[in-house]
Parts: structure tokens; C-alpha cells; sequence
């Protein structure tokens, strides 16, 4: 009886530890996403550094992933890339199947248009940046604007996606800042074709990512045929020192403080995001298979390949910029309603 007691509590020990390998060895992240999709949205086209960026993640972040989901970009172009953040904050699931390479200018574009703008950058996850650099106002080496003071001989015709990109945003910046004739065409689909009109003659120049000018056009860059303006950041490019900083060229500190707000976007650069609630174990682990993707051979690799430039930073980084970008002054933000787009 005794011997049989002992020979059940044994068996039963054994059941309750072989459970427990069982329980530990399990992984609900990984049981989540085995065989699932995820969806990356991206707020421009295919061709840009958002959609190349995206589509190198696509390739190489799964198998850092925990069951190892396949990842399908999904092109939503459309108001600076408004459209695509309101679709990821209001209506994309919330189970972490869902992420998105955000505009950079996302933060500046909730301030400055509060009543139209239907998300809230702090309530975004941030997992993580590819790059973050300066956004770069090129001219055509033959427009004539070789300087601040020549945007005082003549009217300077420039490309846009729309109003909550930085094609937008800066120019108009620049144009409060100096009281230049700036003429901001919009409403070309993604960075190639603001491109393509500034090469057509449509326009005489665009301001995007310095990373795009690096990534699409250095030959450009190099051959003269683009000249840099001004840089929109919080300091100069190690290979554009003789470009000004916008900030430099504002005459008050109130001037100072909007311009140094807009320059927050050069700490986001091409980051992406989850929906606000997602469960905060599938947030690590995307953080994580981000921050081991942008280590991996295999990606360097295509990152050495395509002669692309890289910066990245980890989502936690991120998500304190943005907050700390998202806590503006209300009457900094009040000024910049009126510099950017004249509203009182």
C-alpha cells in the first residue's frame, strides 16, 4: 500500500514537471504568429525610401520574429501620409498584425492641424528607426538659388506630397522664416515623382530626408546637377557644412523655438509603429526581431548592396523623442499654426 502510494506520488511528480517544462517551453508570441501576416503599412508609394526601407524589413525581420510571420507591405499613399497614420491609429487591429513606417513629420503635423489630424503620435508604439537624418531642401544646380539672399531675385517653384509632409512643412517654414516667394505645388504620389517634376522643369527643387537624396540621387548630389539649400534638423550634416540651418536663420527666440520644434523630425526619421494597445509582449518582441534585424549580416549586407545609408535606433529612444516633441508649449504651438499655414 505504502510501496503503491509512493509509486503514484512519483508518477504524479513527474506529470506536474513535465507540465511545467511544457508551460515554460511554450511561447504565446510565437503560437500568435506562427503561420500569421503581418501587414506593414507604408504612407507613400513603392518607390521611396519609406517603401524601401519597408520592404527590406519585410525581408529580413521575420525570421528575428517569434513564430516567424511573413510580412506584406501595404502602399497607402495620400495627405503627406496622413491617410495611412489615421488608418493605422483608428482602424488596423490592435493585436500586434499590424505595423507601419509613420511619416517623420507626424508629430508637427498633429500640432499644427489639431482639429483635422484624428491620431495622437505619444499613443503610437515606436519600435523602432532605420535612419535619421535631416530633411534637405535640393534646387537644381541651374535654378539660379544658390543662396538665402537669391531666394529674394525670383520665385522658388517647389514639389510636394502634401500638407502633413515634409515637402510641405519646410518650405513653408522657410518661407515664414525669410518672407521668400515660395510656391509649394502639391500632391505628387511619393518622393520619386516630386522628383521626376523637379527633373521635368515642373519645379525647381523639393525638401525630403537627406537619406532619400543619399539613397535615390546621389549621383545627383555629386554631378551638380542638385544644390543644398538649407537643412531642416538640429545640426549640420558632417558632408553639408557650408548649408545652413534653418533655426540660424530665425531672428527671435520664438522664431527659434518653432523652428527648433520642426526639426524634431529629424530624430524619428523612418521609424515604424504599432497601434496604440497592443499586447506588450508582442511590442518586445517586435522591438526585439527590430533591433536584431538591423544586426544582421544579412540585411548589412543588402544595405551595402543597394548603397543605401543606415542610422538606426531603438523604439524605446524613440517613443522619449516623440513625447518629448508631443509636449510643446500651446503658444509655440499657436505660432507655428500661423507660420505654417497663416492661421490666427
Amino acid at each position: 500500500m505504502v510501496r503503491y502510494a509512493y509509486c503514484a506520488s512519483l508518477a504524479a511528480a513527474f506529470l506536474l514537471a513535465g507540465a511545467t517544462v511544457n508551460n515554460a517551453a511554450a511561447d504565446p508570441v510565437a503560437d500568435f504568429y506562427r503561420g500569421k501576416k503581418i501587414t506593414a503599412v507604408v504612407p507613400f508609394g513603392s518607390g521611396g525610401s519609406y517603401g524601401l526601407f519597408t520592404q527590406m524589413a519585410a525581408r529580413h525581420m521575420p525570421k528575428h520574429i517569434p513564430g516567424n510571420p511573413v510580412i506584406v507591405p501595404q502602399y497607402m499613399p495620400g495627405a503627406g501620409g496622413n491617410k495611412a497614420t489615421s488608418y493605422v491609429y483608428n482602424v488596423a487591429a490592435r493585436y500586434g498584425s499590424y505595423i507601419a513606417m509613420v511619416p517623420d513629420g507626424l508629430v508637427i503635423s498633429s500640432v499644427l492641424r489639431p482639429n483635422k489630424i484624428k491620431y495622437k503620435p505619444a499613443e503610437f508604439t515606436w519600435i523602432g528607426s532605420m535612419e535619421r537624418f535631416p530633411t534637405v531642401l535640393m534646387v537644381r544646380g541651374d535654378s539660379g538659388f544658390r543662396s538665402i539672399a537669391d531666394l529674394f531675385k525670383g520665385q522658388l517653384i517647389l514639389s510636394s506630397s502634401g500638407r502633413g509632409s515634409q515637402s510641405f512643412l519646410t518650405p513653408a517654414l522657410l518661407r515664414w522664416l525669410t518672407g521668400a516667394k515660395i510656391k509649394i505645388v502639391q500632391g505628387y504620389k511619393g518622393v520619386r515623382k516630386m522628383m521626376n517634376a523637379m527633373e521635368r522643369g515642373e519645379t525647381q527643387g523639393v525638401s525630403v530626408g537627406y537619406s532619400a537624396w543619399l539613397n535615390l540621387k546621389a549621383d545627383w548630389l555629386k554631378s551638380g546637377y542638385i544644390f543644398p539649400l538649407v537643412q531642416f534638423g538640429v545640426r549640420k550634416e558632417s558632408d553639408l557644412p557650408d548649408t545652413p540651418l534653418a533655426i540660424d536663420l530665425a531672428k527671435t527666440p520664438e522664431a527659434k523655438a518653432v523652428t527648433r520644434f520642426m526639426a524634431s523630425s529629424s530624430e524619428i526619421g523612418r521609424s515604424f509603429v504599432v497601434p496604440p494597445k497592443v499586447p506588450g509582449d508582442r511590442i518586445a518582441a517586435l522591438r526585439t526581431a527590430f533591433d536584431k534585424m538591423v544586426k544582421d549580416p544579412g540585411f548589412l549586407a543588402e544595405v551595402k548592396k543597394r548603397r543605401l545609408i543606415i542610422d538606426p535606433a531603438p523604439g524605446a529612444q524613440i517613443q522619449k523623442a516623440v513625447n518629448r516633441a508631443a509636449a510643446i508649449d500651446p503658444k509655440i504651438a499657436k505660432l507655428m499654426r500661423t507660420a505654417i499655414f497663416g492661421a490666427k
